[in-house]
């Protein structure tokens, strides 16, 4: 199986039609129809549907993805696993991460990470189903996951075997209220004073569900005031009035700039966040910025000392802020 092929067979599943498949690797039009042509010969069955200008993967096309990107996956792992002549690290190191915790710890490693092995290029996409994590990565689409924590929305539940995790640490949510000249611009809320059609996102992580469950019954039943698939633009709602809203913790500043009065939950409810990856299958690249990263935390735990609010086991203390996240 030509690796070309499967390169272009990967690039008409991820944007849905040839001439955006052309576009996205920088060919011809004809030249991506002509391999999937070559690709149903070679493997004796359509791959795609062809429904107007668009391409519809068959079963067996959704059969050959998983294994298609682990072809691509293994044949950079096999250049990348060795050195320049200046003995420098090779290759890329695939991330996906949900915006809430791409922030605090993340940049901190991956500009470690450039320091020491500037050869190696890291891309960081954006995912935000954290239940997608075990697909993500045995389909080989990344090597890297980072999300809330623990994997499992139940953290009684087995994890996904062969699975690894690395908490990275703490993520802080906050309530933004539309402005009010009558009421003070920061305190503390407790759960079941929260008490009004709020503007959410569809929820799509651990902590967003165990943030629904610490609500009160009457809050959870309540029809939300609107609900936005654009996460960033969920402060400008609140601030307009429209209802109150979760932020990050690095968001508190600007919305109290903005005329927005900001609650701390009481009690607070914690979000850690951390590294999810498949530890057997990782590339000498991907192995190297986990091992960044541990340091990392180790470091980041050695000075914080006890009580500094970090994850199980000491690991981290660092706390994460980003201006999008999952209500």
């Amino acid at each position: 199986m030509d690796p070309q092929h499967v390169r272009y067979f990967l690039a008409v599943i991820d944007h849905g039609s040839i001439n955006s498949a052309a576009n996205a690797v920088g060919v011809a039009q004809p030249t991506i129809s002509q391999a999937m042509r070559s690709l149903e010969r070679e493997l004796k069955t359509p791959l795609f549907h062809r429904i107007g200008r668009g391409m519809v993967p068959t079963s067996a096309g959704h059969a050959l993805v998983g294994p298609a990107r682990t072809i691509l996956r293994d044949i950079a792992t096999a250049a990348g696993s060795v050195p320049d002549a200046e003995g420098h690290l090779r290759g890329r190191v695939d991330i996906r991460a949900h915006p809430a915790v791409s922030t605090g710890m993340l940049p901190r490693a991956v500009a470690e990470f450039h320091r020491r092995h500037p050869k190696v290029r890291v891309t960081i996409g954006t995912m935000y189903d954290e239940s997608r994590v075990a697909s993500l990565l045995r389909n080989a689409v990344c090597e890297i996951v980072v999300i809330h924590l623990p994997l499992d929305d139940d953290p009684d539940d087995t994890a996904e075997p062969g699975l690894e995790t690395l908490e990275l640490g703490t993520q802080v949510y906050r309530v933004a209220l539309p402005p009010d000249e009558d009421s003070p611009t920061e305190g503390t809320l407790r759960w079941d004073e929260l008490d009004s059609p709020m503007v959410v996102v569809p929820q799509g992580t651990s902590h967003a569900s165990r943030i629904f469950r610490a609500m009160s019954p009457r809050q959870q039943a309540r029809p939300p005031a609107v609900v936005l698939q654009n996460r960033e633009a969920r402060l400008a709602f609140a601030l307009a009035g429209v209802g109150p809203t979760w932020i990050e913790q690095s968001m508190t500043q600007v919305a109290l700039e903005r005329g927005g009065r900001v609650r701390t939950m009481e009690p607070p409810l914690p979000a850690p966040y951390g590294m999810v990856f498949e530890p057997d299958r990782l590339s000498p690249a991907a192995a190297a910025f986990v091992e960044v990263c541990r340091e990392l935390v180790g470091q980041s735990s050695a000075g914080a000392g006890s009580g500094a609010g970090g994850g199980p086991s000491g690991q981290s203390a660092a706390t994460n802020a980003s201006p999008a996240g999952e209500s």
